[in-house]
């Protein structure tokens, strides 16, 4: 196939520094048909110049206002979609690329896929894996078998389609997105992937693992790490939303349950680990995202 030009968006937010190593990193690709745009979501600080002084080569976009991953992600989907890109790449910044991952998922096109991934590694633990697609429960929608924390091994060496895909790298169908629409900004950060996927299956588009495509991941950097107090808020708020919004693809009652049941597996393991200001953030996440579903709901009664 010929090779499209890809533009990578990479969202920063006070991590100048981090942003320029990804895209440093991104610039060594093999793959010969890539540009790159970063965008500072609003960072408050001095991370716009500093990226414009140590990139200049680099078009750096600024937002009005800190649009969270979702839509930090949007603005740079609709310059894509402005400027006639037909594949683009969103990246964290947190992360680094083997040399050859673009060309990889490039080779993996087909029409009717609208995301590709790169298998995830830890960048600390570079064959361990971290992320390996994602399938669905049917009951629950809880996504399972990931590979997460497993060694590499002939088990996770074959690319395969899949029913979740997360955010951390994807390569984006944008005829695909135009369609279905951009992230759900509502979710601010997390689960706005996976609420996504579930927007292409229904349009009767594929997803897909590239194995081949390798990405080195530092986890949660933008967040102050897995586990932090602002880690959990935004988990606990967007998991409310994303399940009250497509329980019904699963069984309802069961997914509360099981829901229920998480949230106080975690509140209790917060506790018992001292861990004060994150049972805090996760109940309050909890509480604020059951607040915008009654708002929500609200409006359209």
């Amino acid at each position: 196939m010929n090779q499209p030009v890809i533009l990578a968006v990479i969202l920063n937010w006070r991590q100048a520094e981090a942003t320029i190593a990804c895209v440093r990193n991104l610039q060594g690709s093999a793959y010969p048909c890539l540009d790159i745009l970063v965008i500072d979501n609003h960072s408050g600080d001095n991370s716009a110049s500093v990226l414009r002084q140590s990139l200049p080569e680099v078009l750096v976009e600024e937002t009005p206002e800190n649009l969270g991953f979702a839509g930090g992600c949007n603005h740079g989907l609709q310059f894509a979609k402005e400027h006639g890109y037909e594949w683009t790449l969103l990246l964290n910044n947190d992360t680094f690329a083997a040399i050859d991952m673009v060309s990889h998922l490039v080779e993996e096109i087909e029409e009717d896929l609208a995301l590709l991934s790169p298998k995830v590694y830890y960048t600390k633990d570079p064959k361990r894996i971290w992320f390996a697609g994602g399938q669905r429960h049917a009951w629950l929608l809880e996504m399972y078998g990931t590979g997460k924390g497993k060694k590499e091994s002939s088990k996770w060496s074959q690319s395969k389609d899949v029913d979740y895909l997360v955010g951390t790298c994807l390569l984006v169908n944008m005829q695909a997105a135009s369609q279905v629409g951009f992230l759900d900004e509502r979710y601010f950060m997390y689960y706005e992937d996976l609420d996504w996927c579930l927007r292409f299956q229904e349009a009767k588009y594929r997803l897909r693992l590239v194995a081949k495509a390798h990405l080195f991941h530092d986890v949660s950097l933008s967040s102050g790490g897995e586990g932090s107090p602002h880690h959990r808020y935004y988990l606990a708020r967007s998991s409310i939303l994303f399940f009250h919004r497509h329980a019904g693809r699963g069984i309802p009652i069961l997914i509360f349950c099981y829901r229920s049941l998480s949230a106080l597996k975690a509140v209790i393991s917060f506790l018992l680990h001292g861990r004060w200001e994150t049972a805090v953030a996760y109940l309050r996440g909890l509480h604020d995202g059951f607040q915008l579903t009654r708002k929500e709901k609200e409006a359209k009664d």
